[in-house]
C-alpha cells in the first residue's frame, strides 16, 4: 500500500470509506428500526387514545359504538370500551381474521391470529356520569414484514450501493489524482531547468495555490541560479583580471628595478659613465620614484574593493566634488605654467558613489596636467549631466585610443617626455566607472584630448 500510485491509493480509500459507511447504515437500520417504530407507534397511540378520550366526554353510551367505529377505521385501531367493573360496552380487534368456507357441508370458521400490539388506555364520563375505560390498540406487525424484507434486499441493495460506490471512487480520485499528476509532471520537467515550464493553474484552492508557489519558487530558482552563474562569471573574470594584473604588475616592476640595479653596479665598479655618480644618482632616485609610484598603485588596486563601494551611494554636489579634488593639482599646474579653469556655474546633483567618482576625477586631473604641454590649458566645466575634462596636448591616435584602458601602457609620443607615467591611471578609471554603472569618453578634439563622463 504504502509504494502504491496514488490514484489506486485514493480509489481504494473512497471506496471502503463509502462502503463502511453503508454497510454500518444499514447495520444500524436493521438493529434500531423495530425500537423505534415501536416506540413512534405506542406514542402515536397514547396521544390518539388521549385526544379520543376526551373528545368522548360527555357523550350517551348508545352514540359510543358509532363513534369509535368511525375513527377506529380511520386510524386503523382496534378498541374496546368497557365499564370500571369489567363489563365491554363495544370491542373492535385489531388482529387479523381468516374465514374458511366448507363447500361440501356449508359450515363455516373464522382463525384469529395472535399478533404483537401496542395497547394505551385512558378513561371518560358519559353523558349519564359513568366512567368507561376506553382501550385503544394497534399491531406492530408491519415492523416484522418490513425487517423481514430489508434482510431480503440487502444483497441487490449493497451489490447495487458497490457498484455506485466504485463509480463515485473513480470519478472522485480521477479528479483529486489529476492536477496532482500535472503538478509532478510539471516539477518533473523543471529538472531540465528550462525556463519556459509552468505548473497549470486550474482554480484558488489548495491545489491551485501550490501550482502557483510552484511556479514562483521556480522562476525564482532560474533567477537564483542565472544571478549565480553571472557571478561566478564575473568572479572567474576579476581573477583572471587580477591574475593577468599581477603578472603585468611583475613584468612592469622589473624594468626599474633592473635599470636601478644596474647603475648601482656601475657606479660601485666605476664602469664606463657610471663613474659620473651624482649623475646616475639623480637617475637612480628618479627610477626609484617611479618605482615607488607603481607600487603605490598597484597596492591601492588590490585593497580597493570596488564591488562593496559601488554600493555605498549618496546624493552629491558634483560642482563641490570637482573643486576640492582639483584643488591639489593647481598647485602642481602652476610650477609647470599650465591654467586650470574650473567652471562650475551649472549645478549637477548626483546619486553617486562619490568615494569612487572622487577617485576617478583625481586619475583623470592627474593625467591632464602630466600630459598636457608647459604653458596650456587645461578645462573643468559642467553641461547637460556631463563633466567636461580638456587638456591642451597632442592628441592621441586611434591606435593608442584602443589600448589606452590597458594596464601599463603608455603612449609612444608620451613615453620619452613624461616616462614616470604608470600607465594605470585610465585603467583604474575604466574600471571605477565600470562598477558605478557610468559611461564615459575619451577622444581628441582640435586642440588635444577631451574626458567626458556622462550622469
Amino acid at each position: 500500500m504504502k509504494n502504491m500510485k496514488l490514484f489506486p491509493k485514493t480509489f481504494i480509500h473512497c471506496l471502503t470509506l463509502i462502503i463502511s459507511v453503508l454497510l454500518t447504515a444499514l447495520l444500524l437500520l436493521y438493529i434500531f428500526l423495530p425500537t423505534f417504530y415501536r416506540q413512534y407507534k405506542q406514542k402515536k397511540i397514547s396521544e390518539d387514545t388521549s385526544w379520543l378520550a376526551s373528545e368522548l366526554g360527555g357523550i350517551s353510551v348508545s352514540d359510543l359504538p358509532s363513534a369509535l367505529s368511525g375513527y377506529a377505521i380511520n386510524k386503523g385501531y382496534g378498541y374496546t370500551a368497557e365499564y370500571e367493573n369489567g363489563d365491554i360496552i363495544c370491542n373492535v380487534s385489531a388482529g387479523i381474521g381468516f374465514a374458511f368456507s366448507e363447500i361440501d357441508t356449508g359450515d363455516d370458521f373464522s382463525v384469529n391470529v395472535d399478533m404483537e400490539l401496542a395497547e394505551s388506555r385512558a378513561a371518560f364520563h358519559t353523558a349519564d356520569g359513568k366512567t368507561v375505560i376506553l382501550i385503544m390498540n394497534t399491531s406492530l406487525q408491519p415492523i416484522d414484514d418490513a425487517v423481514s424484507v430489508l434482510l431480503l434486499l440487502i444483497p441487490p441493495l449493497l451489490l447495487i450501493c458497490i457498484i455506485l460506490s466504485a463509480l463515485v471512487s473513480w470519478i472522485y480520485a480521477r479528479s483529486i489524482v489529476k492536477p496532482v499528476k500535472a503538478i509532478t509532471d510539471a516539477t518533473v520537467q523543471m529538472t531540465s531547468l528550462s525556463p519556459d515550464i509552468s505548473c497549470n493553474v486550474t482554480g484558488r484552492d489548495e491545489i491551485g495555490i501550490l501550482s502557483q508557489n510552484i511556479n514562483e519558487m521556480y522562476k525564482r530558482l532560474l533567477f537564483a541560479i542565472s544571478d549565480l552563474e553571472r557571478q561566478i562569471d564575473a568572479v572567474g573574470r576579476a581573477e583572471q583580471e587580477k591574475l593577468d594584473f599581477l603578472l603585468l604588475a611583475s613584468h612592469e616592476l622589473k624594468t626599474p628595478v633592473t635599470a636601478v640595479r644596474g647603475m648601482v653596479d656601475g657606479m660601485l665598479y666605476n664602469v664606463g659613465v657610471y663613474k659620473d655618480r651624482d649623475r646616475y644618482l639623480l637617475e637612480c632616485q628618479r627610477e626609484l620614484e617611479h618605482l615607488t609610484d607603481l607600487l603605490c598603485r598597484i597596492l591601492e588596486s588590490s585593497k580597493m574593493d570596488i564591488s562593496a563601494a559601488a554600493r555605498n551611494t549618496s546624493v552629491t554636489d558634483i560642482g563641490d566634488l570637482l573643486k576640492r579634488v582639483s584643488m591639489p593639482y593647481l598647485a602642481i599646474a602652476q610650477s609647470r605654467e599650465i591654467r586650470i579653469t574650473v567652471n562650475t556655474e551649472n549645478t549637477l546633483f548626483a546619486v553617486i558613489p562619490a568615494e569612487l567618482i572622487e577617485k576617478v576625477f583625481s586619475n583623470i586631473f592627474s593625467n591632464a596636467v602630466k600630459y598636457t604641454d608647459s604653458g596650456k590649458s587645461i578645462c573643468i566645466y559642467i553641461e547637460n549631466n556631463t563633466v567636461i575634462i580638456e587638456n591642451e596636448c597632442a592628441p592621441l591616435t586611434a591606435e593608442e585610443l584602443s589600448h589606452i584602458g590597458e594596464p601599463f601602457y603608455r603612449p609612444s609620443n608620451t613615453e620619452e617626455k613624461h616616462n614616470d607615467g604608470t600607465g594605470l591611471g585610465l585603467y583604474f578609471t575604466d574600471k571605477l566607472l565600470s562598477a558605478c554603472g557610468l559611461s564615459y569618453s575619451f577622444s581628441p578634439y582640435e586642440k588635444g584630448m577631451r574626458f567626458i563622463l556622462n550622469f
